[in-house]
């Protein structure tokens, strides 16, 4: 399987099932400090994933990359970096916002949500 092919399924196609499904949820002004995660997240991750491939720590297979290399890395590494980071974010992005949402917690029952009228702490509670 070629890089391309797997950042294709099993990073592309879940950021756009994503994008779909919490698309309601997802607005500019909640997206933009992604921008600021993906500057940091190359910044952080590119000198030393280039240096490690210099220094004979990890390559990558010339048949099963497009051949365009920034570096010692291909493009396919790049945009390794920047879809991971979107997908993770995205999806944190998602989970967050429904947890937060004021209505959810006060629409849903009290025994779906694990808590106790009486005040006494639940299983889930006390558990690590």
């Amino acid at each position: 399987m070629t890089y391309a092919r797997f950042l294709g399924l099993f990073v592309v196609v879940p950021i756009l099932f994503l994008a779909w499904r919490y698309r309601r949820t997802f607005t500019a002004r909640s997206l933009a400090p992604m921008g600021l995660l993906l500057i940091v997240v190359y910044a952080a991750t590119s000198p030393w994933d280039n240096l490690a491939v210099k220094w004979g720590l990890w390559g990558f297979d010339p048949e099963r990359i497009w051949g365009i290399k920034l570096g010692y890395l291909p493009l396919e590494e790049y945009l390794f970096f920047g879809l991971q980071t979107l997908l993770v974010g995205l999806w944190a992005q998602a989970r967050l916002a429904r947890a937060l949402a004021p209505d959810a917690q006060a629409s849903r029952p009290a025994a779906e949500t694990g808590e106790r009228r009486d005040g006494a702490l639940t299983a889930r509670e006390v558990a690590p």
